[in-house]
C-alpha cells in the first residue's frame, strides 16, 4: 500500500492545497476531504481520493495525505513527484519521511521545486515537532539552511 504523506512547514490554506492537488492530479474536488482539526470542512464522496488536513505537530501547518486511491488515481508517482507539484503550487515548502521511522534525514522540497536532504532533531521528533537542523546538501530553494555532515 502506497502512502503519500507530506507533510508543509510553512502556512499554506487547506482549500488552496486541496485545489493544487485537485488541479494537479485530476481529482474531482468532492473526492478532496478537507479536515480543519475539529470538523470536515468539506467532506468527501467515495470514493476518497485525497485528504488534506491541519498539521498533527509543531512546525507542521498543513497535511497532504493520499493513500491507494490516490496511486491508482495518479498513476502511482513517486513521492517526490507529488511533494514537488504541490510545493510549487501553493508556493511553501514541505517536507516528507522516510521509508525508516528510525532514520531522521528527510526530504525537504523548497517552494522553486528544489529539493534534497534534511536532518531533523530527533528529540523534537518524537514530541511531535518537526526542526531542521541542516541539509546534507545544498538547497537552492533553502539557502540558509546549515550543512551538517551526512553521518548524522
Amino acid at each position: 500500500m502506497r502512502d503519500y504523506t507530506i507533510v508543509f512547514i510553512e502556512p499554506v490554506d487547506l482549500a488552496d492545497l486541496a485545489a493544487a492537488a485537485a488541479e494537479a492530479f485530476a481529482i474531482p474536488p468532492g473526492q478532496i476531504e478537507i479536515w480543519n482539526g475539529s470538523d470536515f470542512a468539506a467532506p468527501a464522496v467515495d470514493p476518497v481520493i485525497a485528504q488534506v488536513a491541519v498539521g498533527s505537530g509543531p512546525g507542521a501547518y498543513a497535511e497532504f495525505v493520499g493513500f491507494e486511491r490516490f496511486a491508482e488515481h495518479a498513476g502511482e508517482p513517486e513521492l517526490l513527484a507529488v511533494a514537488v507539484e504541490l510545493a510549487t503550487r501553493v508556493k511553501r515548502r514541505a517536507v516528507f519521511g522516510p521509508e525508516s521511522a528510525e532514520d531522521f534525514r528527510w526530504t525537504l522540497v523548497a517552494a522553486d521545486g528544489s529539493h534534497g536532504e534534511v536532518v531533523l532533531d530527533s528529540d523534537r521528533l518524537d514530541d511531535g515537532a518537526i526542526t531542521i537542523l541542516g541539509a546534507v546538501e545544498p538547497i537552492s530553494g533553502a539557502p540558509e539552511l546549515p550543512r551538517v555532515p551526512e553521518a548524522l
